[in-house]
């Protein structure tokens, strides 16, 4: 039977990963505008993939910590 600790761990980890590439598609639509939104809508666009991105990092810290 494989181990379920391992397993979270894993899961920690790759929530991490996906946190960090929500930071950097936030800051990239909100300073390259890569769409051509209005300037209001960009930074909407990267507040939100902000917030999302710290949302997801700290899930996957605090499931990598309680593995640990």
């Amino acid at each position: 039977m494989p181990e379920i600790g391992g397993n979270v761990f894993i899961i920690g980890k790759t929530l991490e990963l996906m946190g960090i590439a929500f930071l950097v598609v936030g800051l990239y639509v909100g300073c390259a505008n890569p769409t051509g939104l209005s300037e209001g809508r960009a930074m909407g666009a990267e507040m939100g993939s902000l917030i999302a991105g710290i949302l997801i990092f700290f899930v996957g810290r605090m499931l990598e910590k309680h593995q640990s």
